[in-house]
């Protein structure tokens, strides 16, 4: 099993190692800070913050002790998109509302960034968290929704990173008009913070905190927001090659009939827009 820890986590867990006498052992590689072998505890932390350990209920009870929950804020919500860097299926952008405890279980359950995950892990985790009835809202923009949105946007004189402000603030903003809280905090995967919290403008600051960060996946409501956006994505990219006869992640693009290009593509990709001109009727 894995998760992530903060640096107050990693303290923590110094600290218990010298209060309990837990034996320490040499690191094997560079990657290692910390690694712990004591009879049925196992367990190592990595200098990027990840920890592993064995699952047994030795070392659940060393993380048990270990984890600092944020008590401050009734729900911390996080937002993070799919999708923005393939050249075929959807953009998917989703937000997570967790309550302190729901954090500390998604960790638990191994939430992480998405980006470092198989996809047959992602589409448990996702089916975990679906059970769990974590709170999450998400948007799908299919590609033709996508690639006319782009085109407004572009007509206004606006880019991608507009796009992407516009539908995170979206489902930000969808979310927490459906939560009762008094204090919240909101984590987003940094790319353009001016542009962002333009889009967030309204939202009462003086209930809810804002956040852009950089590797944003590292906080928990950001990396289970950013599972299922994946799920969701890879979902919709099955849906399209089904209805279209076309594996859309293993066909090039100059295969795909130009016919179909608007509703499987991102029209504004330079390789689709390529194949698009060299298909046009002359």
């Amino acid at each position: 099993m894995s998760l992530t820890i903060s640096l107050a986590e990693l303290n923590a867990l110094k600290n218990y190692i010298l209060k309990t006498g837990l034996k320490r052992a040499t690191p094997t590689n560079e990657y290692e800070l910390l690694r712990i072998e004591d009879g049925k505890v196992k367990i190592v932390v990595y200098k990027s913050g990840k920890v592993v350990h064995n699952n047994s209920p030795e070392s659940k009870a060393v993380i048990d002790n270990t984890l600092r929950p944020e008590t401050e804020y009734q729900y911390l919500l996080g937002s993070d998109e799919t999708g923005k860097g393939e050249w075929y299926g959807p953009l998917v952008v989703v937000c997570v509302a967790l309550t302190p405890r729901e954090v500390d279980k998604a960790r638990k359950m191994g939430a992480r960034d998405s980006k470092t995950i198989k996809e047959s892990e992602i589409r448990r985790l996702a089916t975990l968290f679906r059970k769990e009835n974590f709170f999450s809202t998400p948007r799908v923009l299919s590609p033709s929704t996508y690639n006319a949105r782009y085109e407004e946007f572009e007509r206004e004189g606006k880019s991608l990173n507009d796009l992407l402000a516009w539908a995170h603030a979206r489902v930000i903003k969808d979310t927490v008009e459906k939560l009762k809280f008094d204090r919240a905090k909101v984590v987003i995967d940094k790319f353009d913070v001016a542009k962002t919290y333009q889009r967030l403008y309204g939202l009462d600051t003086r209930r809810i905190e804002i956040i852009q960060k950089s590797k944003g996946e590292s906080e928990t409501p950001v990396a289970v927001a950013s599972i299922i956006a994946k799920d969701i994505f890879e979902r919709e990219v099955e849906g399209l090659s089904k209805v279209y006869g076309i594996d859309l992640k293993r066909t090039p693009v100059s295969r795909i009939p130009s016919s179909i290009l608007p509703q499987v593509a991102k029209l504004h990709f330079s390789n689709v827009r390529k194949v698009a001109e060299e298909k046009a009727p002359r």
